[in-house]
């Protein structure tokens, strides 16, 4: 499953119409009214999907639709028993609403919803948003003044977010490998990622915002600013020393606690990155020199050296396998 297409299109949990998708929302989610925007209630090729994962401490579903409002009403709330907390994620630029607060909602902005307060959603176009819900108790017994952040935006750019995004995408990534006993274990480190978020939402320096993290957490935003860089040919770990506002020994142990080392990362992702460049058709003339030199390194002998050193074969022999040309002596999966 993608947590981010770049167009839409049905995945599991995916209905038919807008009717079908209200009561998705409501199984997965609380009590919501979907009302479609434009023709998306009658269009044929209406596309929505509701997909949870439950990991215990926490439920994280990603829900999509052609473009609709979503509101949680007064009518709702009476009676009703739901009592939760929900960081939504946008993954389309939306509307928000609650507690008379209006905001929109860039492209991988959050904001926190209160199932007991009426709230609206909207997207013009199409709708997608990552939920985060977990029961009210268990943030307000972390942070009593959680009530306080309901209602706010959480700009794309705050790098506890980002780290928040990354661990979401690592678990769809590999939702389908993962042992179910892990579940809970994850859920609970998403949970204290939400935490993070939700502390570090007023302006923080480094320093700060260093403090609120765990080197797991370090780890994945490490991981993240080393695969933006990797056609710098000077990476290393004093780079991302310099970029996170600590010392190279500190990078050192966060890597170290993964199993492997900053300089073995970096090789290890431009090796990969250069790999899935090798095998794809729309870059068959593109010179292995240029695909090297993309990922961040300018000698084209020191880059096949490297490459077979990893894969047990040549760049060229890879790109030959791949693309019905002469075999190489390697076999790559």
């Amino acid at each position: 499953m993608s947590v981010s297409p770049e167009s839409p299109r049905p995945l599991r949990g995916g209905v038919g119409d807008v009717d079908a998708w209200r009561g998705a929302l409501r199984e997965a989610l609380v009590e919501l009214d979907a009302i479609p925007i434009g023709d998306t209630g009658g269009r044929a090729d209406y596309t929505g999907w509701a997909h949870q994962l439950d990991l215990g401490y926490l439920t994280l579903t990603d829900v999509g639709s052609h473009p609709v409002r979503v509101v949680r009403t007064p009518r709702m709330l009476a009676g009703n028993q739901d009592d939760f907390f929900m960081l939504s994620i946008a993954q389309e630029v939306s509307y928000a609403s609650q507690e008379n607060r209006r905001f929109r909602l860039h492209r991988r902005d959050a904001i926190l919803l209160d199932s007991t307060v009426p709230f609206q959603l909207r997207a013009d176009g199409f709708a997608h948003h990552l939920v985060l819900t977990l029961p009210r108790a268990d943030l307000t017994r972390v942070m009593p003044e959680a009530r306080e952040r309901v209602g706010r935006r959480i700009g794309a750019d705050n790098p506890v977010l980002a780290v928040l995004r990354a661990a979401i995408a690592e678990i769809y990534a590999g939702e389908d490998r993962f042992d179910p006993q892990l579940l809970p274990e994850l859920g609970h480190t998403l949970r204290e990622l939400v935490f993070s978020v939700l502390r570090s939402h007023e302006p923080a320096d480094q320093a700060g915002t260093n403090a609120l993290l765990g080197h797991r957490a370090q780890l994945l935003r490490m991981r993240d600013f080393v695969q933006r860089h990797l056609a710098e040919p000077d990476l290393s770990a004093r780079t991302v020393a310099a970029a996170f506002g600590v010392s190279a020994r500190y990078v050192e142990i966060v890597f170290r606690e993964s199993g492997t080392s900053p300089a073995r990362h970096i090789r290890e992702a431009r090796m990969e990155k250069a790999r899935r460049i090798l095998a794809d058709p729309r870059q068959r003339q593109r010179p292995v020199a240029a695909i090297a030199r993309s990922v961040g390194i300018e000698s084209p002998t020191v880059f096949t050296r490297m490459f077979r050193q990893f894969h047990d074969i040549t760049p060229r022999e890879y790109r030959q396998s791949q693309t019905g040309g002469p075999k190489g002596r390697g076999v790559l999966p």
